[in-house]
């Protein structure tokens, strides 16, 4: 720590305020904010401060902070919010997308308050609902609303009717006596409206279009009638999912590599309203309670109209800054119909997550994009068009199995996929492993096979390749060259010491090879850095997060480790179903068969009752494999 950082933490105020790290390149680290600036600042250069490994490396790059005083902690949360919003640091929890979000504004200090939208919320009076994602969607009921409530969005004076006053669609002109009068019955009906209230508004319409067709005023009835109709038409997209007129938030979480998602279902008087999906960044390394709490006191800041309960997946720790801003309880809904909407607003977060790892592989520009900033970070003279990714599994060295997935212009090709089995290594070596599989699979390469002619001493992986080419095809080795191309790229998972093992079975292999590790890898320190890339004699790489470059090789990653953990569990599966039946006296290879067609698996068979075993063994058999099970 720096004289000048710890002569300013000395100084600190015991006040409410928001606080802002920086590095020694001046650029922002982290925004905070605190009830407390002496004791919330101070407690991140403490030994015992309990930060996640993202923050630690935070703290060790802070050489300089800025804080400012606010009068209330929850002022400083929304100060944090904004500073957030315009400085994007590094190590805070934020939305994906910054722009602004939308509000529907509702002039209450005019004569005739006119109902616009607008991107920023100002203290003039007015009342905002909000914020909504979509501006799509929120134009749509605009569209409609105006049918059903005629509001002023024009820019004419009162005294000045416009275009639309002719047509009965704006009635915010001061026409007669009561016009500002039946207008404000208009803008409070709308309020209501937005709020979710609508069985009272549509009551009212349905009188004065009952009450103008007694009176034989049709002109006025068929208004009312084309505003029902259109609150109707609204209705429709609005489900009813609570039986009682309950005013709550579910609030969905999830993550896949890098990103996180949340997902917010909005329920006024028993409705679904709207749904909004969220896309958050600088998540590595971070416990998903703080992620979605740092997320609920940035969002739920900027609401004007919350409910009574948000609907949490897990137990969080706001602020009371938090509640200040949000008058609303959180609970984790238990059971019942609220248990149900929790899981779908989980379901539609995990799926938004998916969709944007689908969109991904489908965007060409962006996977030419990924394999360019790919090439950058690796010093690639171009971008990799072929890509192998290695990566083994076993369980302390039992069923031991590998995998190669190959991705051609940052697609996966299946036709080239395989699947290896470990024969040389024992016990639980994954360095070992992975040097087996990738000398079997290199070593028709000519420097491969110069350099196992080189090596000498029994079990060197390069050596027994050698004598396994002939046969590896049939369990997933390397076929005939010309059937084979060679990539331009070679990914092993693992770290460091996966990288020098490998590098020293193959020898002076001319194809790049690089190591991806997870930050808290096994074998690796942590870094704070969702992914690290190796390079053999040079220091781990990354990637910005996010980026198409991180997008692309986590694909990757995520593709070798599943079907690497799919075969490891064929094969688990097919060892215990042998281990099983084939310890049992009088059971043979036909009657194993017979039993497993009949039942499916040993683990129905261990349910079975012994007369249904019977039906297909016979009694005598039936009795020795229910004990033996």
């Amino acid at each position: 720590m720096s004289p000048n950082l710890r002569r300013h933490l000395q100084t600190l105020p015991a006040k409410p305020g928001v606080y802002t790290f920086f590095d020694a390149k001046g650029d922002v680290l982290y925004v905070g904010k605190a009830t407390s600036l002496k004791s919330r600042v101070s407690s991140y250069f403490t030994k015992s401060n309990g930060l996640s490994p993202a923050k630690k490396i935070m703290v060790s790059r802070i050489v300089r902070l800025e804080t400012i005083v606010t009068s209330s902690e929850l002022e400083a949360l929304m100060l944090e919010t904004t500073r957030i919003k315009s400085l994007h640091p590094p190590f805070n929890i934020v939305m994906r997308d910054d722009k602004n979000f939308l509000y529907i504004k509702v002039a209450l200090k005019e004569d005739y308050p006119s109902v616009t939208t607008v991107r920023r919320l100002t203290k003039d009076g007015s009342r905002y609902f909000g914020p909504y994602v979509s501006a799509g969607a929120v134009y749509f009921t605009l569209k409609l609303l105006k049918k059903i409530f005629p509001y002023k969005n024009c820019s004419n004076p009162p005294e000045k009717p416009c275009f639309e006053y002719h047509l009965h669609r704006c009635l915010g002109h001061g026409t007669d006596e009561a016009s500002k009068e039946r207008y404000r019955k208009i803008i409070n009906d709308l309020m209501h409206f937005l709020r979710g209230d609508t069985k009272d508004v549509r009551k009212e319409l349905e009188r004065q279009m009952k009450a103008a067709s007694v009176k034989r005023q049709f002109e006025k009835a068929a208004v009312a009638r084309d505003r029902v109709f259109a609150i109707n038409k609204l209705m429709q997209q609005q489900n009813a999912i609570m039986p009682a007129a309950v005013n709550v938030d579910c609030i969905g979480y999830a993550t896949l590599g890098s990103l996180a998602a949340v997902n917010r279902l909005v329920i006024r008087n028993g409705k679904m309203l709207d749904r909004q999906v969220f896309l958050l960044q600088h998540v590595q390394d971070e416990e998903p309670k703080d992620v979605l709490a740092s997320f609920m006191e940035q969002f739920f800041s900027q609401v004007t109209d919350p409910p009574e309960k948000i609907a949490l997946p897990f137990t969080l720790q706001l602020s009371p800054a938090f509640h200040t801003a949000v008058d609303a309880s959180t609970f984790i809904p238990q059971r019942g119909r609220l248990k149900k909407l929790m899981k779908v607003s989980e379901l539609n977060a995990a799926e938004f997550l998916r969709q944007q790892k689908a969109s991904f592989e489908k965007d060409d520009v962006r996977l030419l994009k990924g394999l360019r900033e790919l090439a950058t970070a690796l010093d690639l003279e171009n971008p990799p068009k072929r890509i192998e990714a290695f990566d083994v599994a076993n369980v302390q060295g039992e069923h031991a199995s590998g995998s190669m997935v190959t991705f051609v212009h940052g697609r996966p090709e299946k036709k080239w996929y395989r699947r290896f089995t470990i024969k040389t290594v024992q016990g639980s070596n994954d360095p070992a492993m992975m040097a087996e599989m990738l000398t079997r699979r290199y070593a028709h390469v000519p420097s491969v096979i110069a350099s196992s002619e080189r090596n000498e001493g029994r079990g060197n992986p390069a050596e027994i390749a050698k004598s396994m080419i002939a046969s590896s095809s049939r369990t997933g080795g390397t076929p005939r060259k010309d059937a084979w191309p060679l990539p331009d790229l070679i990914i092993l998972d693992g770290g460091a010491g996966q990288l020098g093992v490998v590098t020293r079975a193959l020898g002076k292999i001319e194809i790049p090879i690089v190591a991806l590790a997870k930050a808290g890898h096994a074998h690796e320190p942590q870094q704070g850095d969702r992914e690290r890339i190796f390079l053999l004699n040079q220091p781990p790489k990354k990637l910005p997060n996010p980026s198409d470059g991180l997008f692309l090789i986590e694909r990757i990653r995520d593709e070798a480790h599943r079907f690497t953990i799919a075969g490891y569990r064929g094969k688990h599966r097919k060892a215990s179903i042998g281990s099983a039946l084939d310890t049992i006296p009088g059971v043979g290879p036909t009657m194993k068969k017979k039993l497993l067609k009949a039942f499916g698996s040993v683990a129905k068979i261990r349910q079975a009752t012994e007369t249904d075993i019977a039906k297909v063994v016979g009694q005598a058999l039936s009795k020795k494999i229910q004990e033996s099970l």
